[in-house]
């Protein structure tokens, strides 16, 4: 592997934050709220969809799975041709697959055509994560990068919580056989307009001098300097140039760095699991035991929602103050203890949600955050795709491991919930023992 001498990545680091980089952010870090919003707007109007396209119970699922199916597509896909064509033309690409997709299944007719649009819209939103977060870690200055990654992963909740705000309004202003129709066209159109912003981003530069395109790199930081009224002195470093196939990018992560990679493997299978291990537990399990009717679950859902935004706002301020390895640590110990909070009968379900949420949906957070910066840029969007996949397909079989063990006895159902959290607690333990704490680090000097 040749190796590139230059500044510019250190450059990049070295900057002080600008109205450019809360731009950039926001026309990037959105993909988490609209990930948010199609998993929580989907499941509050599939029962109308499902009535008026006179689906059976499989079919109404199959749509779900659907979704998924196309985001473990889209991730495979895009993030490797992300690492091949660079980040900026996948961003549009990405977006426009998910509008599309989303904004055609509120015109379906018919199940083969609804499983058509949710599978493109599902592979659209996978690759958005493939491109996008490798280009947030490549870009955002090295001592922010905790915080601003931290704190676009807890954005999810903020989708969450928009999604229901919305399926309440529209399951009360139109007939619900409209109704869910309106939902997606709603999904479609928020995202096609976040396509105007993201055509004013630049492609990143890390990403282009592994690609040897050193010109078009120093032109995009000096841009970038000029907007900051700063450029500032720093010393080279060498930087891979990677020309490989994706067969030598799998060697590269299963060899070199094979353990890094069963960590962040561990991370992506914690949090999907436990996330949708509990959101399916709750509406199917938990309200029978809490006698919850459901507006009593959306009410629920709302409150874990905002719990759950707070928690990782806290987490993603203190990732570039207590460093990854701690707060990591602590919180999948917290999430597992939290989780048998379910067990206390006469505390109303939506503080033991709101506390729950508070703590175990800030996890990924911290999570997201290192399992993403440990690997270099010319590996690192096709390596966050695999990874993607590996949490889509545990996310995919959580629910019916949970609901079917917790149909013996609720009790089991948080039993397994709290094995999956062991698992993300273990994992953190010994990466805190043998790995890098990477707080405030260059991408280069961490991979």
């Amino acid at each position: 592997m040749r190796f590139i001498k230059t500044d510019l990545t250190c450059r990049l680091d070295a900057l002080p934050w600008t109205g450019f980089h809360t731009r950039f952010v926001v026309a990037l870090g959105i993909t988490w709220v609209l990930d948010a919003f199609e998993v929580v707007i989907v499941s509050a109007v599939l029962k109308p969809m499902a009535k008026q396209l006179e689906l059976s119970a499989q079919q109404a699922s199959l749509l779900v799975s659907g979704f998924l199916i196309g985001a473990i597509i889209g991730s495979l896909l895009f993030g490797y041709l992300a690492d091949k064509f660079g980040r900026k033309s996948l961003f549009i690409i990405t977006l426009l697959l998910y509008s599309g997709g989303t904004f055609l299944t509120g015109f379906a007719d018919s199940f083969e055509f609804a499983m058509l649009c949710r599978i493109l819209a599902g592979a659209g939103l996978g690759g958005e994560f493939a491109a996008i977060q490798s280009a947030i870690d490549e870009f955002v200055p090295a001592r922010h990068r905790g915080k601003v990654d931290g704190t676009i992963t807890a954005l999810w909740n903020l989708g969450s919580i928009i999604a229901s705000l919305s399926a309440l309004y529209l399951l009360k202003t139109f007939d619900e056989s409209f109704a869910w129709r309106v939902a997606y066209f709603l999904g479609g159109i928020l995202a096609l307009l976040i396509v105007f912003i993201r055509l004013y981003v630049p492609e990143s530069p890390r990403w282009l001098i592994a690609k040897n395109r050193i010109k078009e790199a120093e032109e995009i930081v000096r841009k970038v300097e000029k907007k900051a009224g700063f450029s500032p002195k720093v010393e080279s470093c060498d930087i891979p140039v990677f020309e490989g196939s994706i067969f030598d990018a799998t060697k590269i992560i299963l060899t070199k760095y094979r353990w890094q990679f069963i960590f962040s493997a561990s991370m992506s299978f914690t949090i999907l699991t436990t996330y949708y291990g509990i959101i399916t537990f709750l509406p199917l399990v938990l309200s029978k035991v809490y006698n919850l009717s459901s507006l009593e679950i959306s009410s629920v859902l709302f409150f874990g929602s905002v719990g759950g935004l707070i928690g990782g706002l806290t987490v993603a301020f203190l990732n570039d103050k207590l460093g990854r390895k701690p707060l990591g640590t602590a919180i999948s110990f917290l999430s597992m203890l939290a989780v048998f909070l379910f067990l206390l009968k006469g505390v109303d379900p939506r503080v033991l949600y709101f506390v729950y949420s508070f703590i175990a949906f800030s996890f990924a957070s911290v999570a997201y955050v290192i399992a993403t910066e440990i690997y270099p840029s010319y590996i690192r969007a096709y390596t966050i795709g695999v990874l993607s996949v590996i949490g889509r397909l545990s996310g995919a079989f959580a629910p019916a491991v949970v609901v079917s063990i917790a149909s013996q006895d609720y009790r089991l159902g948080i039993f397994t919930i709290a094995s999956f959290w062991l698992v993300g607690f273990i994992s953190f333990l010994i990466y805190s023992i043998k790995g890098k704490e990477t707080k405030g680090k260059p991408i280069e000097q961490i991979s």
